[in-house]
């Protein structure tokens, strides 16, 4: 063989050499676009309903309600375990407070107008829930497709699908503002006074304990005495009848304006309504309760706030407070506080 036939030989074998290292680095190019594409998908699964901006910060900690609310945590539990939506459970359970209250429907999570039927017309406890569960996870799948954020799901389950186009539309973020016009735009088209509750959010998260609305003051700490300073100061007006916006011995009190002036005589600046009072306090359980915390309770006159009522824990299922009856110790476990009560918060730990 001549040189120049051995060099274009081996030329020929450097060029098919290549040519096969071509061939396997695109190979393995492949695979491993193929395994992050596995990768992707399975933690796309894993994520599955809680893309929504501010997702998580939204739903977590424990539904705060009362017994008669407590006691369908396990069969909420089961149909959202049977969803694939499980971590949505305590805020389902304090999504229902709000939509059941104290009535004694027996659709208990409002479920019957998502399937076009009149309200109330389901009448069974856990058929509500399924539905209820089933039309949940059906707003978070629409919402996650649209884009839009958590607290338009949450607003959705009061105001119906349509609400997660609306806002789609509108920037994607949930506002109360946007929950107005939305509310009108239906009122007017249906032809009602009102439509749904524009401050539904708020209402529903207000249930869960570390809720995205509760806590915004800080907890002040002080000692025992100061305790027993702000509970004398109310003591001294026992017997005295409650004055409507009274907040001041000069013209008496009604039930938070004498939380707030007691608070105030003692260096502790609280909200000025019972409302206000618990937006700005931690929750606690009763468990948890001390003497101090404020205890609070719903329904207890006609307004569009959901708290209507506030005390101070004394202990012993005892709470000292303004109401129709006077000033003075109360039992909260009697009937008439029980079926109003809400729960406990804390704007001041005394030790």
């Amino acid at each position: 063989m001549s040189a120049t036939a051995t060099v274009a030989t081996a030329k020929g074998v450097m060029v098919a050499k290549n040519h096969w290292k071509k061939i396997v680095y695109a190979l393995l190019i492949l695979i491993l676009l193929l395994a992050a594409a596995v990768l992707g998908l399975e933690s796309s699964q894993q994520e599955e309903y809680g893309t929504f901006p501010g997702a998580m910060g939204t739903i977590d900690g424990k539904a705060q309600v009362p017994k008669h609310i407590a006691q369908y945590r396990e069969l909420i539990s089961r149909y959202t375990e049977a969803a694939g939506i499980e971590k949505y459970t305590e805020f389902l359970l304090a999504l229902m407070y709000q939509e059941l209250g104290h009535s004694d429907t027996l659709d208990i999570m409002q479920a019957s107008e998502s399937l076009g039927l009149p309200p109330n017309a389901i009448q069974d406890p856990v058929r509500s829930v399924e539905i209820g569960v089933q039309y949940f996870k059906s707003l978070l799948v629409k919402g996650e497709k649209a884009g839009v954020d958590f607290h338009t799901i949450v607003q959705s389950y009061n105001f119906g699908m349509g609400y997660i186009d609306y806002v789609a539309e509108h920037g994607g973020k949930h506002t109360v503002e946007l929950a107005k016009q939305f509310a009108n735009m239906q009122a007017n088209k249906l032809g009602w006074n009102s439509y749904g509750d524009v401050h539904y959010v708020k209402n529903v998260m207000t249930n869960l304990s570390g809720g995205s609305k509760q806590g915004n003051m800080e907890i002040v700490m002080v000692d025992n005495q100061t305790l027993q300073s702000i509970i004398n100061s109310m003591k001294q007006f026992t017997g005295d009848p409650y004055v409507w916006s009274g907040a001041h011995p000069s013209v008496g009190f009604d039930c938070s304006g004498l939380m707030m002036w007691a608070f105030g005589q003692a260096g502790i600046n609280i909200p000025r309504t019972a409302q206000a009072q618990y937006e700005a306090s931690k929750r606690i359980s009763m468990a948890e309760a001390e003497p101090g915390d404020l205890v609070f309770f719903e329904g207890t006159y006609e307004t569009n706030k959901r708290i209507t009522h506030v005390g101070i824990y004394v202990g012993g299922n005892r709470m000292f407070n303004a109401n129709g009856s006077g000033i003075g110790f109360s039992n909260i476990n009697n009937e008439y506080w029980a079926s109003h009560f809400v729960g406990f918060g804390r704007l001041a730990s005394f030790e």
